[in-house]
């Protein structure tokens, strides 16, 4: 054991604290306990990295701590929430709570026999992403602020179960999420990423000391993750949405990506994912001729 995975085991009691904190019927401790696991989760990779760990067994730990907390502990959450909060019936929050259990562990299975991921990118959404935006969700003004609540809590609900089970269903799609690893991160992807990583504690002391609610940072967060999750791919370059489909045909890792090549910069801040990349089309082509032949 190394500096890194004892970091990366306080991501797993973190999760386990959370479902105890339920039990106690703490939900508030509960939510934060899984915030401080995706902080756990964030901060082993950098500290691998600067110490010059790295090795299989902390891979795997980490893998395994992120099933455990994400996948196991959040949705006992989600199942408090919607029976509490919600006041929907056992049966019907149990459903909405076993998305994502269900579907997380079906994403560890898969990810113990294929590759989840290609440079700089995760395939299908990572656990910790949908695991915080649950968090963030259930914990927004429209759930946690009674005179909202009592006005729209019949739309925030049913949307809210929809989104859990929408969220939960990314885990098994080939669809690719922007990681941290190896990119070179443009125009409003660098602009999400630092928003998010260095206002969220600033929304937090203004929610505190202007509206007597620090809560607010879950709506900044919600509001950072929805972003990532439904919007993210129109920053995507066209020539590696093609890598990444290529690679799902053929398992074939074609380098460099067009996002690190700094050839390549995005004409407009938008939509990159439409923009021509025919240079590096063309590569993708030439390795299915290749493979045809």
């Amino acid at each position: 054991m190394k500096l890194k995975d004892y970091i990366t085991l306080a991501n797993l009691l973190a999760g386990l604290g959370a479902v105890v904190a339920l039990i106690e019927r703490d939900f508030d401790l509960a939510c934060y306990l899984i915030f401080l696991a995706y902080v756990f989760d964030l901060l082993d990779g950098p500290v691998a990295r600067l110490t010059g760990q790295f090795d299989d067994f902390g891979a795997h730990l980490d893998t395994v701590c992120d099933f455990i907390s994400n996948s196991i502990a959040a949705p006992f959450l989600i199942y408090y929430a919607f029976r509490e909060d919600a006041g929907y019936p056992p049966l019907l929050a149990a459903a909405i709570a076993a998305m994502p259990a269900a579907l997380g562990t079906i994403r560890q299975a898969k990810g113990s026999v294929e590759h989840l991921s290609y440079p700089c990118y995760f395939l299908g959404l990572p656990r910790p992403a949908s695991a915080l935006l649950f968090v963030a969700l259930v914990n927004s003004s429209l759930w946690r602020v009674p005179e909202l609540r009592a006005a729209w809590g019949w739309l925030v609900h049913p949307a809210s179960a929809l989104a859990v089970v929408a969220v939960s269903a990314l885990h098994l799609s080939a669809f690719p999420f922007a990681s941290n690893k190896r990119r070179r991160w443009l125009k409003w992807m660098w602009v999400g990423r630092h928003a998010f990583l260095s206002l969220s504690p600033v929304v937090a002391l203004v929610g505190w000391l202007g509206f007597g609610r620090p809560g607010v940072i879950f709506d900044y967060i919600l509001f950072c993750l929805a972003v990532y999750i439904f919007l993210s791919w129109t920053q995507i370059p066209r020539g590696d949405w093609r890598r990444v489909r290529h690679y799902l045909k053929t398992r074939e890792v074609l380098l460099p990506l067009v996002h690190e090549s700094g050839a390549w910069r995005p004409r407009g801040w938008l939509l990159p994912a439409l923009e021509d990349t025919a240079e590096w089309d063309e590569e993708v082509a030439a390795a299915e001729r290749r493979r045809s032949a």
